[in-house]
């Protein structure tokens, strides 16, 4: 091209730019879419997880809640080992809060807002077990494998398995290869070293290497190394013509070099021993026993709940039942004082009286049943209560039914042996024990760590065989050496005309000061103390609370016999006054207001008296709790789930090589002792049974034959009301009482077989008895005038099935 056009080119692009000035260029596209349909239109936005979880059937069919607008369609009588069983049974996540503050809070929630993975289940002790790190064996260049160095901590291993991996052989091996051509700086003619040097070079190398108890690290290598290039070879045979010619080059143009070598390095002090290069297999037992510590600690926690919501439930029926004892006599009083009020005998205050004390029974009926906010009410009631029974047996939160306990508290004497449960409470409490499993693994940790603060004195010794041929290896062996042409390197390396031997020692000391080791050693000193002073600590607090369960068991039993005298005293009173009003003895408004708060006091005192009785069996259940038989005493014992069958087939193999083979004690290498044996389960422990003779130790007062224990069959029964009370007819035979959950479609088969044992026959409440839907007096004026109102329900006895009424 001319120089004039490159003139012309140079001034025109010039002027473009004058003119033109400088802008990004926009990009043209054939086809444009505005919509700018291949972007979403937000970064970040809440989407659903494309997950299909098949979900429980108590989930997806759970019926409308109960109130007052929907009452039961039919009761399910549960004992208290139904209630255990089906919460086993149902379980394999548990319900329950980590640690012994179980009743704080709702449960449901607390669990509901748990991140993803920290719900406690029967499958933790199963994922530790299992927990490894991502982390390979380290090998070094030559193969050897790498012992780890620094502290080994408890957090910082899963499993046994994982643990035990440090001890597994390792296997590794390289290929390489690389080619030379390039020239070189050397004279013309340079027969050793050519001016135009090309070459090829190969190794290849594997190698078997495994860490041992002792620290012990034993290798095994085979190595190959091939070398071929441009040096001239002049061979290995004479030549008359040239006789200095095999002085020069290479004997023949390539060669294999071939070793066999067996590496051993031994530490001589850090990391030497077993008891050292064991502590974190030791660990990684430890947090599996941990684990199972806590799972147990979680299944006694589930227990416990179902225990205490199972007489939560019961008080709340005697609470309901004491509620409409009091609305009925209320409502008798309400009519004699409106009767009396209309013919003059009484002032119309007395009928207001009479008539908002049956208002604020009723109040308490409605509390007691579908339960309240308001202060000194029941929050839950008898729904709620159930329904929190439910939640801890794995059940719907709603089928339609309504559970009722079959099984009477206990009003007998308990009396433990105070020293006896306190030494069974500081062997055998779940959370002692676990705490002493972490005092072993710092006790472990020093001895680890005073191991570290040793220098680093490894002493490295080989064996090595060595080939070198012509040719890597030959059909058979030719008896040609090396360096003549022909020779195999295999066959000089299994000849074993070349053997090479070596040793080497290696020290590491630490810095100078051993800063890092020393804090590692008082850190673990520090941190074993600690954990030795909050044992001490814990067990003097479980000595507080097993006195405190110890003092409240007590003194609700007392309460219990207090608050019975004084519903017997109450009654009385009641019989007095409504002798006097019969026989028109005295002023009656005086004695009706004598009478209604005297009809208060009753109903009180009869609340507590249940509330203490169930305080009580709550009390030793507590008990049990903290000395760590609850588990005995409701005949639980955990155990491991079956294998697969390989597992026992693998089992059955290794059995039979160690039986073939010979016997070592290696004495000194025997670890220390870690475990003191199995923690027992399922024995009779103390207080599982009252004391011999207190069976029929219950509290009987000085008190008239007529209010002394009958029989539930001996009492009169009372008529049914309409409702809910009329499902089940007293005269019909009980069903067999088997796990509820098999009526309904998709539930859980778990607790289908679950059959109650058979009952003792001891005095039990007829809950049939009981009427959720009665009729109550809903207005005395919106009946004609003159006509007298009709009571829903007949007035109960005192106690049904426990003290006969007058």
């Amino acid at each position: 091209m001319s120089r004039p056009i490159f003139r012309w080119a140079a001034v025109a692009q010039i002027a473009l730019v004058i003119f033109t000035g400088c802008h990004p260029t926009q990009p043209f596209f054939v086809a444009r879419d505005e919509s700018l349909a291949n972007y979403i239109s937000e970064s970040i936005a809440i989407e659903y997880a494309d997950v299909t979880v098949e979900s429980l059937p108590e989930a997806t069919q759970s019926a409308v809640p109960l109130g007052p607008d929907q009452l039961p369609e039919d009761f399910v009588e549960l004992s208290l080992e139904d209630c255990v069983i089906m919460a086993l049974q149902n379980t394999k996540i548990l319900r329950v809060i980590n640690g012994s503050n179980t009743n704080s809070g709702s449960v449901a929630a607390t669990l509901l807002s748990a991140a993803p993975g920290a719900l406690p289940s029967i499958y933790d002790p199963a994922l530790l077990a299992t927990t490894a790190s991502p982390q390979p064996l380290a090998v070094d260049g030559q193969g050897n494998r790498i012992a780890p160095r620094g502290l080994i901590r408890s957090n910082q291993v899963g499993g046994v398995e994982d643990a035990l991996s440090e001890f597994d052989a390792q296997f590794s091996a390289l290929f390489g290869y690389n080619t030379t051509d390039r020239p070189r700086n050397v004279g013309q003619g340079n027969v050793f070293n050519p001016q135009l040097f090309k070459g090829v070079d190969s190794n290849a190398r594997a190698s078997l290497s495994k860490r041992m108890a002792t620290g012990t690290v034993a290798t095994a290598r085979f190595t190959t190394v091939y070398s071929r290039n441009n040096i001239p070879a002049s061979g290995n045979v004479d030549d008359p013509t040239n006789p200095s010619s095999r002085n020069f080059g290479r004997a023949v143009p390539s060669d294999y070099t071939t070793a066999l070598e067996l590496q051993f390095t031994q530490p001589l002090l850090r990391g030497r021993g077993t008891l050292v290069n064991r502590i974190p297999v030791v660990l990684a037992r430890i947090n599996e026993d941990i684990e199972v510590h806590e799972f147990e600690a979680n299944v006694r926690n589930l227990v416990k709940q179902v225990e205490h919501l199972y007489w939560d439930l019961y008080c709340g029926y005697r609470a309901l039942e004491t509620a409409k004892i009091a609305q009925s006599t209320a409502l008798d009083l309400w009519r004699v004082a409106q009767a009396r009020t209309k013919i003059g005998d009484t002032p119309p205050e007395s009928e207001a009286q009479a008539r908002a004390l049956y208002h604020q029974f009723r109040a308490q009926v409605h509390a007691s049943l579908y339960g309240s906010r308001v202060p000194g009410s029941d929050i839950g009631g008898i729904y709620g209560r159930e329904q929190a029974l439910r939640e801890m047996i794995g059940w719907a939160a709603t089928d339609g039914r309504l559970i009722r306990p079959s099984d009477e508290p206990s009003v007998a004497r308990i009396q433990f042996d105070w020293y006896s449960i306190q030494a069974e409470a500081l062997t055998r409490n779940t959370e002692l024990r676990l705490h002493k499993w972490a005092i072993k693994q710092r006790e472990l940790e020093l001895v680890r760590a005073k191991n570290e603060i040793l220098p680093q004195l490894d002493i490295t010794s080989f064996y090595r065989w060595v080939g070198v041929g012509d040719r890597l290896a030959t059909s058979e062996r030719n008896g040609i050496s090396f360096p003549d042409p022909g020779s195999s390197a295999l066959e000089e390396l299994t000849g074993g005309d070349f053997q090479e031997v070596g040793a080497q020692v290696e020290l590491t000391p630490h810095a100078f000061g051993k800063r890092r080791a020393l804090a590692n050693i008082q850190n673990s000193q520090i941190a074993l103390v600690k954990f030795q002073e909050e044992l001490k600590e814990k067990e003097n607090l479980l000595m507080h609370e097993l006195s405190r369960s110890w003092r409240e068991m007590d003194a609700t039993y007392v309460a219990m016999k207090d608050h019975l005298d004084q519903w017997i005293a109450n009654e009385d009173e009641i019989g007095i006054y409504r002798d006097k009003i019969e026989n028109d003895v005295g002023q009656l408004n005086q004695l009706l207001d004598l009478l209604l708060r005297a009809e208060e006091r009753r109903s009180r005192a009869q609340l507590l008296y249940y509330q203490a009785v169930c305080e009580y069996n709550k009390s030793m259940v507590n008990i049990h709790y903290l000395k760590g038989s609850l588990l005995d005493l409701n005949s639980i014992a955990l155990e491991e789930g079956p294998w697969a069958d390989k597992a026992y087939w693998d089992a059955e193999e290794r059995a039979a090589e160690r039986a073939g083979g010979i016997y070592f004690d290696y004495g000194y290498t025997r670890p220390g002792v870690v475990s003191r044996g199995p923690v027992p389960s399922g024995t009779i422990t103390e207080g599982n049974r009252s004391v011999p003779g207190a069976a029929n130790d219950a509290y009987t007062p000085d008190m008239p034959s007529e209010y002394l224990p009958t029989p539930a069959e001996e009492i009169e029964a009372a008529p049914q009301a309409e409702g809910i009370n009329s499902l089940r007819d007293n005269t019909e035979p009980q069903p067999s009482r088997r796990g509820p959950t098999a009526a309904l479609p998709g539930v859980r088969p778990a607790s289908a077989e679950i059959i109650t044992p058979s009952q003792a026959s001891a005095p039990r409440y007829d809950w049939g008895r009981l009427g959720l839907a009665s009729d109550d007096m809903s207005s005395v004026e919106s009946r004609g005038e003159g006509q007298q109102p009709t009571s829903g329900r007949a007035r109960q006895s005192i106690a049904d099935a426990v003290w006969q009424s007058r």
